[in-house]
């Protein structure tokens, strides 16, 4: 079993302040809906807001560690995990932007929650991992 994971640090400015933001956000659209009235701009953080938390809180899509088994794969996050059991898994696309330091993960069949999964190579052992997944492609 490998585990990778994320320092204390980069847990906190990668994941869980863009949660802050989008909440504190999301307060702030309804606080200027109360006090000035509706705009187009309080209408699209009212409605992308819980979106965009929905998929990050339950989608897990970007997980705080990622942890390898002989038999599967368990991306986690938010108190949530999503596992694969590689004989169930049929694909795994991979897209790296190096040019940005992450990575996008695909794996298995497609779920409106899960199974997309974006990766920063703040993770320790992230080349190790995507040398894994990429060999794991290729099998």
């Amino acid at each position: 079993m490998k585990k990778y994971y994320y320092s204390r640090q980069i847990f906190f400015a990668s994941i869980i302040f863009p949660v802050f933001l989008m909440i504190g956000l999301f307060m702030w659209s309804i606080y200027g809906i109360w006090v000035k009235g509706m705009s187009p701009l309080y209408q699209l953080i009212l409605i992308t807001m819980p979106i965009l938390l929905l998929f990050t809180l339950i989608g897990i899509n970007n997980p705080s560690s990622i942890i390898l088994t002989s038999d599967s794969i368990i991306f986690k996050g938010f108190g949530r995990q999503h596992q694969y059991f590689w004989s169930e898994v049929k694909e795994i696309h991979i897209k790296d932007y190096g040019y940005v330091g992450k990575s996008f993960i695909r794996i298995g069949r497609y779920r409106l929650l899960g199974g997309r999964y974006w990766i920063s190579n703040k993770l320790h052992g992230y080349k190790e991992l995507l040398s894994f997944l990429q060999q794991k492609i290729h099998s």
